[in-house]
């Protein structure tokens, strides 16, 4: 699936706002993603033989979540971006899957040059080149853009423990 815009995402957990941010602690490889390729190359190449779910909690209620595939260098992949508030007896999650902002902006630097490309092939009336950029531009924007991430991520979100429903539909209180 090509994933360029954001998805809202929201979860209902019986654990305490505390007790999520403690889970996720212990459940998450910390690592943070940044605009510096080089540490996620690092980070890629620590854990190039297992499979696990990474990322970091930013505040005390906002907290990003990864997931890395064993043998792959999957570092611009869809993650989600969430925030964690107090609800009733437990904590609602209300975030997004979304990829992370240097994923966007490498994208964005792509887009320039193979659009100047494309427009000095078609000022030399080399319209075959000029199109064949544009064939690259596609490419390279699926391979951008496309992954299953989020299905994987959406599992590991809602394993944790649900809320109660009373029975008018509403949480329990």
């Amino acid at each position: 699936m090509l994933s360029v815009l954001p998805v809202s995402f929201e979860y209902r957990t019986s654990l305490s706002p505390k007790k999520l941010a403690r889970k996720l602690d212990r459940e998450l490889t910390e690592h943070r993603p940044t605009l510096n390729i080089m540490s996620q190359g690092r980070f890629m190449r620590a854990h190039k033989f297992e499979s696990c779910f990474y990322g970091c909690r930013t505040s005390s209620e906002k907290f990003q979540v990864f997931h890395h595939q064993a043998r792959k260098r999957d570092g611009g992949s869809t993650g989600f971006f969430g925030t964690m508030t107090a609800d009733g007896s437990g904590t609602r999650i209300t975030g997004s899957f979304r990829k992370p902002v240097y994923t966007y902006v490498f994208a964005a630097v792509w887009t320039v040059v193979i659009i100047l490309l494309a427009l000095m092939a078609a000022g030399l009336r080399e319209f075959v080149a000029s199109a064949c950029f544009f064939g690259v531009w596609v490419v390279g924007t699926v391979l951008m853009f496309n992954d299953d991430k989020k299905p994987i991520i959406r599992a590991f979100l809602e394993n944790l423990p649900a809320a109660e429903q009373s029975d008018d539909g509403e949480d329990g209180a």
